[in-house]
């Protein structure tokens, strides 16, 4: 029986058994964990492994199997380089994977080195002593950028020939890891890419090379270039948005010049013509004019002998293009003359002119 504060004898070995039971099953769980841990841990590093062969089955296909290919094929998470030897045909891949568990400190960790032996098309895997992998070279080992180069030009002819310049832009070889592409520009047919090629763990150990597709034609060729070479496209886009620049300036000096040109028709220049020549009005995003926005804003007048010389912020027609330069604006009263030249930005942070300013 119960006593107050108590329980019977029946039912406190009862939960007294229930709690043992739970108590046991607990650490049967905790004890066995590691092993489970160590299991998925393998089953995950054997995907890697059954991943990696596939992906050397697809690039083996065609009877070839260039070393870019192997590179992106062989992904692997465990230490050291990929070893990668041949002899013939035949080519071996020598590489360390590792698979992860949920267990800590290193209970959920497990690796092996793998073999794959490929002649292709045929692929086969094995693993092997961890000995060998622990044997290869920690870093990973860089090719020659030459070597690289061809391979890329191997595998840009395949895409070329498959799917044309789209698919040379969109090759996986591009996806290679020590290619880095720095620019691109296709025009007439062609496709041309600047692109690094590592040769060594630091950027320092880069080269440049240019890859030119051409569609028809259908040709592949690599050059190697200087390290400058690698901007070309880039500072040749940034000449033409210059030169853009300056004859979208120009346009709007010549008629502010024309305007001027036709206040001068009598032979004279006041204050006031000139105020009224260069108040041509910018057009807004609506096509109208936006007389608050002019395109000429005088910085400068001087008035030397038989001459009127203005310095005058210009700015592109357009409101919706940002673009602003200085332009000399000088006007000869004998001749009824106007010239107009660029001079720079310095204008640019000076007050407006006014008329009767002086």
């Amino acid at each position: 029986m119960a006593t107050r504060g108590g329980c019977a004898v029946k039912g406190c070995l009862g939960v007294l058994m229930a709690a043992l039971v739970l108590v046991i099953g607990a650490v049967v769980w905790l004890g066995t964990a590691p092993g489970r841990w160590q299991d998925q841990a393998r089953d995950n590093m054997m995907q890697g492994v059954a991943a990696s062969k596939n992906r050397l089955v697809r690039a083996s296909a065609d009877g070839t199997l260039l070393g870019t290919e192997i590179q992106r094929a062989v992904r692997t998470t465990g230490k050291g380089a990929v070893d990668i030897r041949r002899q013939g045909s035949r080519v071996t891949v020598t590489a360390e994977f590792m698979g992860m568990g949920p267990g800590l400190g290193g209970s959920g960790e497990a690796t092996g080195c793998y073999r794959f032996d490929i002649v292709p098309p045929s692929v086969s895997a094995h693993e092997i002593s961890e000995k060998v992998c622990r044997d290869r070279p920690y870093a990973p080992v860089f090719r020659s950028p030459a070597e690289v180069a061809q391979d890329v030009v191997a595998e840009l002819r395949a895409a070329l020939s498959r799917d044309g310049l789209t698919g040379v832009q969109d090759a996986e070889v591009w996806q290679t890891y020590g290619i880095d592409i720095q620019d691109r520009e296709t025009k007439s047919g062609q496709l041309v890419t600047l692109a690094w090629l590592l040769k060594g763990p630091s950027l320092r150990g880069r080269v440049c090379y240019e890859f030119r597709v051409q569609d028809k034609p259908r040709t592949v060729t690599a050059k190697k270039l200087t390290q400058d070479g690698c901007y070309r496209i880039r500072r040749a886009e940034e000449a033409r948005q210059k030169a853009a620049q300056r004859a979208e300036l120009d346009e709007s000096a010549g008629k502010i010049e024309h305007r001027i040109d036709h206040a001068l028709a009598d032979g004279r220049l006041t204050d006031g013509e000139l105020a009224d020549a260069l108040a041509l009005p910018r057009t807004d995003s609506m096509g109208g004019p936006a007389h608050d926005d002019p395109v000429a804003v005088p910085v400068g007048v001087r008035r030397p002998s038989s001459e009127v010389v203005v310095l005058a912020k210009v700015n592109a027609l357009q409101q919706t293009a940002w673009n602003e330069g200085c332009y000399e604006f000088r006007a000869r009263l004998t001749t009824r003359s106007v010239t107009r030249r660029a001079v720079g930005t310095d204008c640019l942070g000076k007050a407006q002119w006014r008329a009767g300013s002086g």
